[in-house]
């Protein structure tokens, strides 16, 4: 990664020293932030979709035109609101545990009928790329906010406002868009070898238990 001549105190204390010329915002004033009250029913009056739910999120980084969603339907105001656009990054909200709080992935594709569902906050960005949000949502220290300021006993909830309320570094635009493809190169590389080494193991069990020969 880059190093920099330069840095400041951020004035937050677990992001700590960021480059001289970033910038601290809170989300709210660098993006949308819309949480979904779109249900699973599909009524045959409304909007035919496909809808985004919260295990869609909780297991891919990423949600694209391949991405098997289910269907589902939803009122015309919902769909101008909810519908997915190129860009945007989705969370889960709601979750039993705290630390199942703000998962993200990241809109890849630009989609024409697929509606963010319930349980799942969009956060669609205006004065910030989304594929930096999203990476900075990925990182230990902001689950770690979103965790602290979930709230339940049995079953737990992120409220707007402290999605709203999470401050991030900015960078200018074109930092952000190193740094964005910076981490996804990465996280390609480590998901290549955890494939390779997943197929060295499938491979190493079956030369260790070979199917008994055929009579």
């Amino acid at each position: 990664m880059r190093h920099y001549p330069k840095y400041k105190d951020s004035g937050v204390e677990w992001i700590g020293k960021i480059p001289r010329h970033w910038e601290i915002k809170k989300l709210k004033y660098i993006a949308k932030i819309l949480p979904s009250n779109v249900d699973k029913h599909i009524y045959p009056d409304e909007i035919q979709v496909r809808l985004c739910n919260y295990t869609d999120v909780y297991y891919n980084d990423y949600i694209t035109v391949d991405t098997a969603l289910k269907k589902g339907s939803c009122k015309e105001s919902e769909f101008e609101k909810f519908a997915f656009r190129k860009g945007d990054v989705i969370i889960t909200k709601d979750s039993e545990t705290p630390d199942d709080i703000g998962v993200p992935t990241f809109v890849k594709d630009d989609l024409d009928t697929v509606v963010c569902g319930y349980h799942l906050t969009m956060i669609r960005p205006l004065a910030c790329r989304g594929d930096f949000i999203f990476r900075f949502i990925q990182s230990d220290r902001t689950r770690r906010y979103f965790e602290v300021n979930s709230n339940g006993i049995t079953r737990y909830g992120l409220g707007k406002a402290s999605i709203e309320n999470l401050l991030l570094p900015i960078p200018p635009e074109s930092e952000q868009c190193q740094i964005a493809n910076f981490l996804n190169q990465k996280t390609q590389q480590i998901d290549n070898l955890i494939t390779i080494e997943n197929q060295k193991s499938i491979s190493s069990k079956n030369t260790d238990n070979p199917s008994s020969p055929k009579q």
